[in-house]
Order: structure tokens, then C-alpha cells, then sequence
């Protein structure tokens, strides 16, 4: 009688001493995939928009009394010279204005402008180092629209006119230039 107990013991033993195995151990885990990510595609609305970029100072100058932003003097003060590449040479809001039944000849369905708040007007010192803001790109007032430009009622007026052709107005903002 004495060896069934010692072989009960020693199932019993065996059974404690086991390790535990995970419920999980029964089926590997799935490899990981990006099948819900490609299922559906990130688009929005916007993606599909016909853009038209404007750079506004080439495009076309529709009022000559802002070509020199309200400044007088020199192309070094008011950034106004028609001969140089680098400095203002008339564009305006107007002139984009005026031009939006071309653009939306085109298939526009969204302008994006090229910054037209107030800018610096001339940085630089020196030959072959100066230029003028004509870009937009030197922003000091973000509420304002750059004199060289117009006004912001010629902004809004734009705005208004291209929201009643069906097309949308972005700006171009770049806020590590100012």
C-alpha cells in the first residue's frame, strides 16, 4: 500500500513543479501589418482642388500709383526697379483681381498666393547683396497688406470676387523669415 501513495506524491510533485504556460503560447501572435493604414485612403477635399500658385508683384500690375509702396526715394528705399530681377517690379493685388476669369479659364479651383503682408522693403548692404521684398517673404506685420501691393479692402475685394467665381484664396505664410 505504501507505493501507491509515494507515486501519487511524485505525480503531484512533477504537476507543481512544471512551469506555467501562457494561453497565448497555443497560436503565435500576427505579424504586424499596415493593412487598415492602406485600406483607406488619407485624402481630403482640399487634395482634389485645381491650385493656381501666384507670385503677386510678377503676375500683373493693375494699379501703377502702389508700385513704390507709398515710400519715395531711391530703389533703396522704396524697392521699386522694373530693370532688376531682384527688386519690385509692379504686380499687385488688382492686377490678380482683374485677372481671375484667366485663371479660372484655366480649371482653377483654388488661388495660393505668395505672402502679400507688410514686408521689409529692401534688405542688404552693398553691390550684388541687396534686393528688394518683392517675394513676401520678410513679413514685419502680419495684419497688414504690403503697400506695394494694396490695401487690405483690394485684399478682401479679391477674395470676394474669387469666392464668387468658385474658387478659394490661400495665403502663404512663412513665420521663420520675419
Amino acid at each position: 500500500m505504501i507505493r501507491p501513495a509515494a507515486g501519487a506524491i511524485a505525480a503531484a510533485l512533477a504537476v507543481t513543479l512544471l512551469p506555467a504556460l501562457p494561453a497565448a503560447a497555443a497560436a503565435p501572435p500576427a505579424p504586424p501589418s499596415d493593412a487598415k493604414l492602406a485600406a483607406e485612403p488619407a485624402r481630403h477635399d482640399l487634395t482634389r482642388d485645381q491650385f493656381y500658385f501666384v507670385l503677386p508683384d510678377r503676375f500683373a500690375n493693375g494699379d501703377p500709383r502702389n508700385d513704390t509702396g507709398g515710400l519715395t526715394g531711391s530703389r533703396l528705399e522704396t524697392g521699386l526697379d522694373p530693370t532688376d530681377k531682384g527688386f519690385y517690379q509692379g504686380g499687385d493685388l488688382k492686377g490678380l483681381t482683374d485677372r481671375l476669369d484667366y485663371i479660372k479659364g484655366l480649371g482653377t479651383t483654388a488661388i495660393w498666393m505668395a505672402p502679400i503682408f507688410k514686408n521689409q522693403p529692401v534688405q542688404g548692404k552693398g553691390a550684388g547683396e541687396v534686393s528688394a521684398g518683392y517675394h513676401g517673404y520678410w513679413i514685419t506685420d502680419f495684419t497688414q497688406v504690403d503697400p506695394h501691393f494694396g490695401t487690405n479692402a483690394d485684399l478682401e475685394r479679391l477674395i470676394d470676387k474669387a469666392h464668387a467665381k468658385g474658387m478659394k484664396v490661400f495665403f502663404d505664410v512663412i513665420t521663420n523669415h520675419t
